[in-house]
């Protein structure tokens, strides 16, 4: 599930626009401003936004296709999408929005339900995207990786199921494997696939449990030791909250199957 509010951020370097769609829009979203490609980077460090919108008219600053071009080729936030504000009836314009790789461009001025149907359709497209991502395990389905954000968890997933023994894999091993600061780490996590990066650790470690118990070559104990956990008794609670049955009854269901 996504956030109760919405957080959109408009990179727009004057006043007037942002209070336009601040009119229309604040009912449903939380609006912040950047004026500055500096200040649009830091918000994005700071906390979660859910969705962009750029202005790439001619004369903006800064230049809105290069912004959403180094934006989208950045490991730390390619998985946000991005709207750009284009100039009516310019198909150079819708072009470099293509070549930009952006999810969706506007043409000015801003028809407000359509802006509104396009952000909505976006936020619940990435809402859905966690959703999926919250419920498999993506590291045994390569054929669900087909966006940089889905490589990216997929390439961690990777990394987690090599290192699954290791009961001190934690976020902080996470972050140093993927180039990332701790909470850069944790916030593209979280956006993508709703959890946490501890909680992506342990859905890893159990689907994979669920795997050895389904093949009944090894028992319960070692299994515990196999996947990292510390004790067979917080294992046993995690199988039971995340499948809904313990993991003894798993293995005698799987083996009758």
């Amino acid at each position: 599930m996504i956030a109760a509010t919405p957080h959109l951020m408009l990179v727009h370097p004057q006043q007037t626009l942002p209070d336009q769609l601040a009119g229309y829009l604040e009912d449903t979203y939380h609006l912040v401003t950047a004026r500055t490609e500096r200040n649009a980077v830091k918000i994005l460090e700071e906390g979660a936004i859910h969705l962009i919108i750029i202005d790439a008219k001619p004369g903006s600053y800064p230049d809105g296709y290069q912004l959403c071009a180094r934006l989208k080729s950045s490991p730390h936030f390619a998985h946000i999408p991005v709207i750009l504000l284009i100039t009516e009836n310019n198909m150079a314009a819708r072009t470099c929005s293509l070549e930009a790789g952006a999810d969706a461009w506007i043409e000015t001025p801003v028809a407000r339900d359509y802006l509104r149907a396009q952000i909505r359709n976006l936020v619940a497209n990435r809402a859905r995207l966690r959703d999926y991502f919250s419920q498999c395990d993506v590291s045994h389905d390569p054929m669900a990786c087909t966006g940089e954000h889905e490589k990216f968890l997929s390439r961690l997933n990777g990394f987690i199921s090599h290192r699954l023994p290791d009961i001190d894999l934690n976020v902080d091993v996470l972050a140093q494997f993927m180039n990332m600061s701790r909470p850069t780490l944790y916030r593209k996590i979280k956006c993508i696939s709703d959890l946490t990066p501890n909680e992506l650790i342990n859905v890893v470690r159990l689907n994979k449990a669920a795997e050895l118990l389904s093949a009944a070559d090894h028992k319960i104990f070692e299994i515990v030791k196999m996947v990292g956990f510390n004790s067979r008794s917080n294992f046993g609670k995690a199988f039971l909250k995340h499948f809904g049955t313990t993991p003894r009854e798993y293995q005698q269901m799987t083996k009758s199957v």
